[in-house]
């Protein structure tokens, strides 16, 4: 946030830095401790375990966000893994996973074995119920394995496991530092091969249109994956 802006509470700050003191302390873990507390609290207490439930009432943008979410997952293992189901067996882990929408609609079809990151016990426990073997479409290939209730921002992951690491729709509960921390940990798991390529991030960016004549007819906007430097 470059410049004034205001927070959901309609305070003004100067810039991101001074809204992040204002909320979680400068240096101080038990303020911090707190403001983490009260996000999970609303989840907990406030939400009910289902897809409008986590979407916050817009569980009708679950199709789409599923075929978008396929469609960019699909450009990823083309690249990334062309051997995959010939042979060799994937790894994810589900971010922020909530009931588990998106490792039962999308990565337990690509994936042989799923790992579920969830601080909100009820979802968790949901989650747990809707991927049992015997509601999913999937073969015995194919499973939800572990299930973590830990916060992402206390979550380091296990090296060398995950193929693949999904964060949708919950990065932005995390503090500047915390996000950055997590990527850090996330990014170049320990203990692989060292004639591996570097692991890159991808995430979807917006291009900006190009500027037209009014008597032309306007451009769409284009979203394409981007390399996070």
């Amino acid at each position: 946030m470059d410049g004034c802006g205001l927070d959901s509470d309609g305070r003004e700050f100067k810039n991101a830095e001074e809204m992040w003191r204002e909320e979680v302390g400068d240096g101080d873990p038990l303020k911090k401790s707190q403001w983490y507390s009260q996000g999970v609290g609303y989840w907990q207490k406030g939400v009910e375990a289902t897809v409008d439930g986590v979407l916050g009432g817009y569980g009708h943008v679950n199709k789409p966000d599923i075929e978008g979410s396929e469609a960019f997952l699909n450009s990823l293992l083309a690249e990334r893994f062309p051997d995959a189901g010939r042979g060799r067996r994937l790894v994810a882990l589900d971010c922020g996973s909530g009931i588990g929408r998106i490792t039962k609609n999308l990565l337990i079809r690509y994936f042989n074995e799923v790992d579920l990151l969830e601080p909100v016990s009820h979802f968790l426990e949901t989650a747990r119920r809707n991927l049992a073997p015997e509601n999913l479409m999937v073969t015995e290939e194919y499973k939800a394995v572990n299930f973590f209730c830990v916060p992402l921002q206390d979550f380091t992951p296990e090296a060398g496991r995950y193929d693949m690491i999904w964060v949708q729709w919950c990065i932005g509960h995390l503090s500047d530092d915390d996000f950055v921390s997590f990527f850090e940990r996330a990014k170049d798991q320990k203990g692989l091969p060292e004639e591996l390529f570097a692991v890159k991030m991808y995430a979807l960016s917006t291009e900006l249109p190009k500027k037209v004549n009014k008597s032309s007819r306007s451009k769409r906007h284009v979203n394409r994956p981007g390399i996070i430097k």
